[in-house]
């Protein structure tokens, strides 16, 4: 392998860690951390709402969506309380 390629080769794989890194930064949130945080909850479900065709299967969608179910069950419980 000559230098140049060697040098591509370090190049794509050093740029591909960085993609990684920021990925990490952006954790997805669980279905029960939306339970916990109501308005970051609202926020989500807005935000997939509005743009379903990008975000609607995103994992932040769906476990949003999950934590929404869970609320509303846990309000109708409390009603019948």
């Amino acid at each position: 392998m000559t230098i140049k390629a060697s040098i591509l080769v370090i190049a794509v794989a050093t740029a591909l860690t960085g993609c990684n890194e920021s990925d990490r930064s952006q954790q997805t949130k669980t279905a029960s951390w939306f339970f916990e945080h109501r308005d970051e909850l609202q926020a989500t479900l807005k935000a997939c709402r509005d743009n379903p065709g990008e975000r609607g299967n995103t994992p932040d969608c769906i476990n949003a969506n999950e934590a929404r179910n869970k609320v509303t069950i846990q309000e109708m419980k409390d009603a019948l309380k």
